[in-house]
C-alpha cells in the first residue's frame, strides 16, 4: 500500500505558530486561520490579525521557520498570497 508522507503531515498548534510568529512580531495578535497550501505540500499558510490587518505568512509543519513573502504561481501568475489577503479584508 502506498501513501505520500505529505497528506500524513499534522499541521503544527496554533499555540506554536502563534509563539514561532511572536518571536518576529512582538505585539498582540490573533492567528484567524492556518491551513496546508494544497500547492505546496508540508508548507503552512497562516493569517494573522495585527491591529485589525491580515497578515499572511508561512511556518514548515514544526513551526522551525517562517517566511514573510508572496507565493505565487508561474502556471497561471496568480498571487496566492495577495489573494488570501484579499479575502481577509472583506471580513
Amino acid at each position: 500500500m502506498a501513501f505520500s508522507l505529505a497528506a500524513c503531515s499534522k499541521p503544527p498548534a496554533k499555540e506554536q505558530v502563534q509563539a514561532a510568529v511572536k518571536k518576529f512580531i512582538p505585539v498582540n495578535f490573533e492567528v484567524l486561520q492556518l491551513s496546508e497550501l494544497k500547492e505546496i505540500p508540508g508548507l503552512y499558510e497562516v493569517v494573522i490579525s495585527v491591529n485589525q490587518q491580515p497578515v499572511v505568512l508561512y511556518v514548515d509543519k514544526k513551526a522551525k521557520y517562517v517566511l514573510s513573502g508572496n507565493v505565487m504561481s508561474v502556471e497561471n501568475k496568480a498571487n496566492l498570497t495577495l489573494e488570501t489577503q484579499k479575502k481577509f479584508q472583506k471580513k
